[in-house]
């Protein structure tokens, strides 16, 4: 059951230490899983009102990323993959936030080496704090459309992405 408590308008700084990107998906012909997870260097939310006008934007660090099998991790990073050297961040920028059929979902665009796509996340859940809020979505992407070709029978295509990001407060300018 998806519970969306929607956060009060205002600009909120994504937590880095407290946000992830967990991916998961198949490999070696589809037989055999793999999951992952990627570090969110810095993002802002801005909560309008109403909340169809809200923005998002976040970095994922593509150096962070994780599954625990080193070899597996420095391949992905290479430049046969995703080319931390060259392209060190995956970015998102929101453009809509929609109530469709009973469920929110912001759609916005993915930047992934160079090559940008229009992604739609599904919020799973939202729910308010002190200082902030914390969100749960998931999306899926087909990293070919995104021009990571290496390997195409062998790696898993289409891969689930989690995101779980904790916003707080930004502080004011002075």
């Amino acid at each position: 059951m998806t519970t969306v408590e929607l956060p009060a308008p205002g600009t909120y700084r994504i937590d880095p230490a407290s946000s992830l990107v967990a991916l998961s998906g198949r490999h070696l012909f589809g037989l055999a899983p793999v999951r992952g997870r990627f570090a969110v260097r810095a993002g802002t939310i801005q909560v309008a009102d109403p909340i169809t006008d809200s923005l998002a934007e976040a970095s994922i660090d593509v150096a962070s990323f994780d599954t625990g099998n080193s070899q597996r991790d420095n391949e992905v990073r290479s430049p046969r993959y995703l080319d931390a050297g060259r392209y060190p961040l995956i970015e998102f920028i929101s453009g809509r936030v929609a109530r469709e059929d009973g469920a929110w979902k912001l759609t916005g665009e993915l930047t992934v080496r160079d090559t940008t796509r229009e992604v739609t996340l599904d919020i799973e859940s939202a729910s308010r704090a002190d200082d902030g809020f914390t969100v749960r979505a998931r999306t899926k992407v087909n990293r070919t459309d995104f021009g990571v070709t290496t390997l195409r029978g062998l790696g898993g295509s289409v891969f689930e992405l989690t995101l779980e990001v904790t916003a707080v407060t930004a502080p004011h300018p002075a």
